[in-house]
């Protein structure tokens, strides 16, 4: 039944009954990385300050048309939004996606993906579920115009996979249906969050002292776009979507820092500043984004704002401002941003 949005609380029932606050878990884990931090450390006395410079605007323009697929047919729609967040990723393959692959030069990895993906909606009809279950590494290459050399191949293996769990997952548990998937939500952007962290693909969860770190970057930005998306089309989905955090990448973690709310150790800035990989799953690495989430959830208390509306004006300046874009935000290969 249309529309799927509800009011709810912050603690919503997974499939199994359980309850599932996972956006509380993501905020206390971030709260623990910040107490805790060695490397990156939260300047609060910018805070309130930084905050009034920030005018948050709703991202209704996030899924802008000239990047994005769009479609009237919901079932459509849907495979598309959830084929991107299932391969919206690609830290540290710039060599591949940006400067080799397909068609966007000089764009961020984001909106090559995103381009590719909806070039290929629009000239070969929508994916479904079992066509996506069984995409080859060699459907890959060529979909995302990837290099046959090491990194291109090492790129195409990691989409083709993510392509084949999301695939198998709507095939054989929301009958193939990608819409179903979203129904099954029943209103609760947290609920769909708790469904895509069953996958391995989106089990963004790190160990950091001893202590399990739930950032979810992807399946909390599935849900935001699928709700903008759908908005769109007059049929907004979540009643929850104040409750999303910060989608924690290497962009917005680049603007904090830049900006003199984020500081980084010597350390860790000359590595950075050299462009050396900073290891997924390293303390360096689970700080940088996890305090980025602790200081936007500090800045919107300040503004009484929503957190995605923070996130889109931070990652757009990442992406736009040529002061962001002058210097390199920390590099890490990984499959959650």
């Amino acid at each position: 039944m249309w529309p799927f949005r509800k009011k709810t609380n912050q603690s919503v029932l997974n499939n199994a009954g359980v309850p599932c606050d996972v956006f509380g878990r993501v905020r206390e884990g971030c709260r623990f990385v910040a107490d805790h931090a060695q490397h990156v450390t939260i300047n609060d006395w910018v805070l309130r300050d930084y905050a009034q410079t920030l005018s948050p605007r709703a991202p209704n323009n996030v899924l802008d048309l000239d990047y994005h697929y769009d479609s009237n047919d919901l079932e459509s729609l849907a495979a598309y939004i959830m084929a991107l967040e299932a391969i919206n990723f690609g830290s540290g393959y710039e060599a591949a996606l940006v400067e080799e692959g397909w068609r966007l030069r000089d764009h961020s990895i984001y909106y090559t993906v995103s381009t590719a993906l909806k070039y290929h909606f629009d000239s070969q009809g929508p994916m479904d579920a079992a066509t996506m279950a069984n995409l080859s590494v060699l459907d890959c290459h060529r979909m995302f115009g990837l290099p046959h050399r090491t990194v291109g191949t090492e790129v195409a293996v990691l989409f083709a996979a993510a392509l084949n769990e999301l695939g198998t997952f709507v095939r054989d548990h929301f009958d193939g249906s990608f819409l179903k998937l979203v129904q099954d939500a029943d209103g609760h952007a947290a609920r769909l969050v708790c469904r895509l962290v069953e996958l391995p693909g989106f089990q963004d969860v790190h160990n950091y002292h001893g202590r399990a770190i739930p950032l979810y970057k992807r399946a909390q930005i599935a849900a935001a776009d699928l709700h903008l998306a759908f908005v769109r089309h007059g049929r907004p989905l979540f009643g929850d979507m104040d409750r999303l955090t910060l989608f924690a990448d290497n962009a917005v973690p680049h603007v904090l820092v830049t900006d003199g709310v984020l500081t980084l150790s010597d350390d860790l800035a000359a590595r950075i500043a050299a462009g050396v990989f900073i290891p997924a799953g390293s303390d360096e690495e689970i700080e940088l984004r996890a305090c980025a989430v602790e200081a936007v959830e500090r800045i919107c208390a300040i503004k009484g704002v929503r957190v995605m509306d923070i996130d889109h004006v931070l990652w757009h300046r990442s992406v736009e401002d040529p002061r962001y874009m002058a210097t390199p935000p920390h590099r890490t290969r990984t499959r959650f941003y």
